[in-house]
């Protein structure tokens, strides 16, 4: 990982694999590669068999890509996984391993020997003569078994993962660096007068991770609703197939009549107004000094005709769609027409890239520390 010169991002997702690789020249980030690959069907689709589709996905990947003195960081979903943040008392630096330990049995529930857990101090806390007196910690832990599981695909294409992060968090990290959030991250966090906040709604095909973030502090909350469940209503409304009604949802637009598959999907358009007002209600009660600015969506869900528009509406707030990375260079990939045309999807995995370069907020990882061990072992063997 040392000897690294660039970063591959890469996030399998229920619809399609999505790669990014980044490297540095000097302070600009570079795009260098990307790749996204589709799957013949969604994998929670019904008859689809998601081990063998994500198997030939990474071998593709695997195959087409030079993954050579490359670090590798892969992103997990948000519900996979546990996030908390606490602040602890004004305490010596050296200390705080001690007090996350205890806070981490409080916090996780589960024997700590079940998961793999890291942390970090959040950015802005105030560091005095080796002492942290107004800081906040980051929390973050899988169960083990399900990290193990999310590795052995990865093992068997012959991918060996550096970095797993939480897409949330990954997520963070992007929108922190490529939208110039909290640029000065060594000026003391005034919880008092905090800066803006901004939700970002990144809509997955099962769920939708919505976090929010100012640069210097993050919430996020996995809400269990995302691009599927607009084609199982049209499914029950239209009464069609799965792979028909994902056609009809993709190609709403084109439809003999585009106002009454809008209609069909109304409750889902509804219940997802109603789960981000409920969200952003929870983060207001529990920072009451916050100020949320604007909504940023993210994935391929955004695509689907009228919806921006909708959530803008009804929650009375500027939406935009992500549609480029403003410090991102390397138009070889940026001015792709793939990339351009998936960009909303290559968030999660520009972030994992910057946090590989050092250039994101988070640092934690959660790949296990035996198997990182073990590899450094069988490296040094002749």
């Amino acid at each position: 990982m040392a000897n690294a010169t660039s970063v591959w991002g890469i996030e399998i997702g229920q619809s399609a694999l999505k790669a990014l690789r980044c490297r540095l020249d000097g302070d600009q980030v570079v795009a260098e590669a990307f790749d996204y690959i589709e799957y013949p069907k969604i994998l929670s689709q019904p008859e689809s068999d998601p081990e063998t589709m994500v198997r030939e996905a990474l071998n593709t990947f695997v195959k087409r890509n030079d993954l050579k003195k490359t670090t590798v960081a892969l992103s997990v979903p948000g519900q996979s996984g546990l996030a908390k943040f606490f602040k602890p008392p004004p305490v010596e630096l050296k200390k705080i391993p001690d007090i996350v330990k205890y806070e981490a049995r409080q916090q996780i529930p589960f024997d700590l020997n079940d998961v793999i857990w890291d942390y970090q101090l959040m950015a802005g806390g105030e560091i005095s003569d080796g002492f942290a007196l107004e800081s906040e910690v980051g929390l973050f832990a899988m169960k083990r078994d399900a990290v193990y599981r999310l590795l052995k695909p990865l093992q068997a294409a012959d991918l060996e993962i550096d970095l797993l992060q939480l897409a949330p968090l990954s997520i963070y990290n992007m929108v922190t660096y490529d939208k110039r959030l909290a640029d000065d991250q060594d000026t003391p966090y005034d919880s008092e007068h905090p800066p803006k906040s901004m939700v970002v709604l990144a809509m997955g095909t099962d769920a939708t991770d919505l976090i929010v973030t100012n640069g210097y502090r993050v919430w996020q909350r996995s809400m269990p609703l995302g691009g599927n469940h607009f084609t199982r209503q049209l499914t029950k409304e239209l009464k069609l197939t799965f792979a028909k009604a994902e056609h009809l949802k993709r190609n709403a637009m084109e439809a003999d009549d585009p106002k009454l598959i809008f209609q069909a999907m109304r409750p889902v358009f509804n219940d997802l107004v109603t789960e981000v007002q409920r969200s952003m209600g929870f983060f207001r009660s529990i920072n009451k000094k916050a100020e949320i600015g604007s909504i940023l969506m993210l994935g391929n869900s955004v695509k689907l005709p009228g919806l921006s528009q909708y959530l803008s509406k009804n929650l009375a707030m500027d939406v935009d769609v992500l549609d480029s990375f403003t410090q991102l260079d390397g138009t070889e990939v940026t001015e792709a027409a793939a990339f351009k045309d998936h960009i909303a999807a290559f968030g999660p995995v520009y972030g994992l890239c910057l946090q590989g370069l050092g250039r994101g907020p988070i640092s934690t990882s959660l790949v296990p520390k035996e198997v990182l061990k073990e590899r450094l072992i069988r490296s040094k063997k002749p």
